[in-house]
């Protein structure tokens, strides 16, 4: 579940108001997230391509991973093991994030998260329930927590620009879905 909520806070639309983050990245960035499965501790690597809206998160399972189109509003789960695509279209404008335009957040105060500033605003996540998101100037979600619970954190943040083969699935993978879901 917080494997997905991470995704889901990452591909969030772009706040239009001065008193909001910007909650998309505005420049290519490689993230290493950390967060709690119970006992255990996953990481998930989040990719964010600026310059074509495309967002690659890899899962804590090798070989499974996520590519979301923006633009297009289409998400590919794929895994490498099966060779095998589903595809899937977003719902809503705003898109798997449940962040929509002109959605409210309120500026709870200034932190560091691996090694960078951000601004923790306080908001509503897509289950409708209070979440504080801390976001750089630039748009990375650092930090996501639901009161003193932890849901993802930053570990590394690198950037810089990200090969476009990353953002594309195998064309030799079957896809499940019909033409028209396909990114």
């Amino acid at each position: 579940m917080r494997r997905l909520l991470l995704g889901l806070v990452c591909v969030a639309a772009p706040a239009s108001a001065q008193d909001a983050p910007v909650v998309t990245p505005t420049r290519d960035v490689d993230v290493v997230y950390r967060s709690a499965a119970g006992p255990q501790v996953v990481e998930q690597r989040s990719r964010y391509r600026a310059s074509d809206g495309k967002l690659r998160l890899d899962t804590p399972s090798p070989g499974v991973y996520m590519i979301v189109d923006q633009r297009a509003g289409t998400l590919a789960m794929v895994s490498d093991r099966d060779r095998g695509v589903v595809d899937m279209k977003l719902r809503g404008p705003a898109g798997p994030g449940g962040f929509a335009p002109g959605q409210a957040f309120a500026r709870r105060g200034a932190e560091t998260v691996a090694g960078l500033a951000c601004t923790e605003w306080q908001t509503v996540d897509s289950q409708g329930q209070a979440v504080l998101a801390c976001f750089t100037q630039d748009g990375v979600l650092l930090r996501a927590r639901r009161g003193a619970t932890v849901l993802v954190e930053a570990a590394r943040v690198t950037y810089g620009a990200l090969d476009p083969a990353a953002f594309t699935v195998p064309p030799s993978y079957a896809h499940a879905g019909t033409p028209e879901r396909r990114p």
